[in-house]
């Protein structure tokens, strides 16, 4: 578990109350902590202060302040946008009601207790100077001390208390490190001076500030011993953040040196060698290289070191987020992950900005996102920001630039692939990945599944999350019949239990992959159809077109085998042994394969985040076997918008040595790629 520093035997049990005096530095007051509090954030320089940076917004940032305005009008009147909510407004109480569940989904209880809502707030007030939006904060501040008390942190019988903070609660060790590092410490900067922010008030947050500190310091290394999460990171930069605030609380020194160190144990063990997040979902890897960046402002504001090591993989961290983006923009929906509408990139490159102050981090934002999409993410992050006359200058440089990397990698302890045919907007791109048994239940069951974008658009694609809640709708995102992958019989390749369980799996990885003059390739094969073995090829060839191939061994006469390709299409016309999308305005594929199979047109859905989803065609391939394998072999033909999908030539497959060759003719050239245990070979 690393070196943890528990509170000593005689700590509270939580549920009980000691005097306030006592959970300060050795003879201070409740008064005195005040005072010095007050004086702490009011000898800031002037250019570090809530009113002086809110004049610098107005006049060099005024859309993100006639935005966070416009928010900040509808929070006053409860109107928040949460998960289950749908995509408008809607009224969460006023005051919220913290402890109440209106949508049946627990991520709304959740964030709602993140109080995201009070940076709005907060911000708005600095920047109007209206005290309305002031008062609003307190006094839901005062109502939640008053109405949600901490869970009693440790049992009758002395032990923690552990899952009274791991379950749906207010009190969720994760609610209480973002409230940690992200809301809380708003009132702090920007409310001291407010009438109704009183010595009392003050005392009453003390209190629960020490209680959040005892969960996150005592509580957390139980819930996550390995680090190896991203809710750790997390709750981490939350005791952080509180000890740096809170200075004169007894265990402040104590617990900034337990976060200190466990956040670099949380690079050490949730960062590969080669950048990437260990949960291989790039919505959190993106999420996570703005939280480990976010160290780094910590470390300037309140003078502290960061080792090296540490800014180094945050550096890779970025290269990772560059490869897990479509040309086209947004994320790879790969696992719990959105594509367009948060945790993108363009988050990883503002936390870059931030940790470095190099603007070639947003210049390889602008590439994938339009300035609005960047500056939405620098919104309600302003104030992290030092120096908001360079960033102004900085942004006046941010024009459009390629990544300097390669267009192939290959993420071993991910086991995942990318590769593309360029940097740019129109460019072929796919990711694929085979890992199983899964890291966490942020993963679907996708062995061997890809994602392909091509000419400006997403084309064959994951469906994404939709939602967290435990329903149909989630088993559809996450289950394997509307991802890019084969299945036997129409089942799933291991047991769905709910929305955050899985029964066990067999193993599943990525044998191999490399790049030729004629291709980017990689090969993976996973037993969890045991004792039929799938094997699947994925080739970029000529920068031109995709192959699929499919190997599949140790099947009994009579078995079905099922090829899903999830297109982000509706209008589809099928051939015999192919199918050709034709929407308008987009670019279109043909989806081509070896003779053999029945072809049938499913009705899925394609989400790009919370609540939010749109209608889409699966082409499903079928075949009975006779025989104890199967092989097969798929092309997808990207046609840009410009040009019209048409039927194209159906591969073939024939063998060499006991291993299958495609056969394909396309464009006048002849392809010949022979599929072995371990590569795929152009002839």
């Amino acid at each position: 578990m690393g070196e943890v520093f528990y509170m000593r035997e005689g700590s509270l049990t939580g549920g009980e109350k000691m005097g306030t005096e006592a959970i300060l530095v050795e003879g201070m007051s409740i008064d005195e902590a005040w005072v010095r509090l007050r004086k702490r954030v009011n000898d800031r320089e002037k250019e570090k202060k809530a009113v002086y940076k809110a004049k610098q917004i107005q006049q060099l940032f005024p859309n993100e302040a006639k935005q966070t305005i416009k928010l900040a009008d509808q929070a006053m009147k409860g109107m928040l946008v949460l998960p289950g909510t749908g995509p408008e407004p809607y009224f969460v109480g006023n005051p919220p009601e913290w402890k109440k569940n209106t949508c049946g989904d627990a991520e709304y209880t959740y964030q709602l207790n993140r109080m995201e809502h009070w940076i709005t707030l907060c911000t708005a007030y600095s920047i109007t100077g209206e005290v309305k939006y002031a008062n609003k904060v307190l006094e839901e501040l005062e109502n939640w001390l008053d109405t949600v008390p901490c869970h009693p942190i440790r049992k009758e019988d002395g032990s923690y208390n552990t899952q009274a903070f791991d379950g749906c609660s207010c009190w969720r060790a994760l609610e209480v490190g973002i409230r940690g590092y992200r809301s809380w410490p708003f009132l702090i900067e920007h409310l001291l001076d407010v009438p109704a922010f009183t010595e009392e008030l003050f005392e009453k947050l003390l209190n629960t500030v020490y209680e959040h500190c005892r969960v996150l310091y005592e509580i957390s290394p139980l819930l996550w011993p390995k680090a190896d999460h991203n809710h750790y990171l997390m709750e981490n930069l939350g005791l952080l953040t509180f000890s740096c605030i809170f200075s004169d609380l007894k265990d402040a020194e104590t617990w900034k040196m337990h976060a200190i160190r466990e956040l670099e144990r949380c690079m050490e063990h949730q960062v590969t060698d080669c950048g990437g997040q260990i949960e291989g979902c790039p919505s959190y890897h993106n999420a996570c290289v703005y939280w480990f960046a976010l160290k780094l402002n910590l470390a300037e504001k309140y003078g502290f070191e960061v080792s090296m090591h540490y800014k180094e993989q945050l550096k890779k961290m970025f290269a990772h987020s560059v490869w897990a983006t479509r040309p086209c923009g947004g994320n790879v929906p790969w696992g719990d992950s959105h594509t367009a509408l948060k945790e993108t990139m363009a988050l990883a490159a503002v936390g870059c900005y931030m940790a470095f102050g190099k603007v070639e981090y947003l210049k390889i934002a602008r590439q994938f996102y339009p300035m609005e999409t960047i500056m939405e993410d620098f919104r309600t992050n302003l104030w992290n920001i030092s120096d908001l006359e360079q960033l102004a200058e900085d942004l006046k440089q941010v024009v459009s630039e390629q990544p300097k990397q390669s267009c192939f990698a290959w993420q071993k302890d991910l086991n995942q692939v990318y590769f593309r045919s360029g940097w740019d907007a129109q460019a072929l791109s796919v990711m694929t990945a085979c890992r199983t048994p899964i890291q966490n239940q942020h993963a679907h069951m996708d062995p061997g599944g890809f994602d392909f974008s091509a000419y400006g658009s997403p084309l064959v694609c994951d469906p994404g999350i939709y939602t967290y809640k435990d329903c149909e709708e989630r088993y559809w995102m996450k289950g394997i019949r509307w991802h890019n992958c084969l299945n036997i019989d129409g089942r799933d390749p291991w047991e769905y239990k709910g929305s955050w369980e899985y029964g066990p799996q067999k193993e599943g990885k990525i044998v191999n992959a490399g790049e030729t003059t004629e291709m980017s390739w990689a090969v993976s094969e996973h037993r969890n159809y045991d004792p039929v073995v799938c094997r699947r090829g994925i080739a970029l060839v000529d920068n031109q077109f995709v192959l699929v191939m499919d190997w599949v061994y140790g099947l009994e006469q009579g078995q079905t085998v099922e090829l899903n390709f999830h297109t982000d299409r509706m209008n589809t016309t099928f051939y015999e042994n192919q199918v050709v999308t034709d929407d308008r305005d987009v670019s279109n594929l043909t989806v081509a394969i070896s003779e053999g199979w029945s072809a049938e047109r499913i009705l899925g859905k394609v989400s790009t985040g919370n609540d939010i989803w749109h209608d889409s065609v699966i082409v499903r391939f079928r075949k009975t076997v006779s025989q104890s394998q199967c092989v097969s072999a798929v092309i997808l033909m990207p046609f840009p918008k410009e040009q019209a999908a048409k039927p194209i030539h159906v591969p073939e497959i024939q063998w060499m040595d006991k291993e299958p060759v495609a056969i394909f003719d396309w464009n006048g050239k002849g392809y010949k790629i022979r599929m072995s245990e371990n590569q795929l070979i152009c002839l």
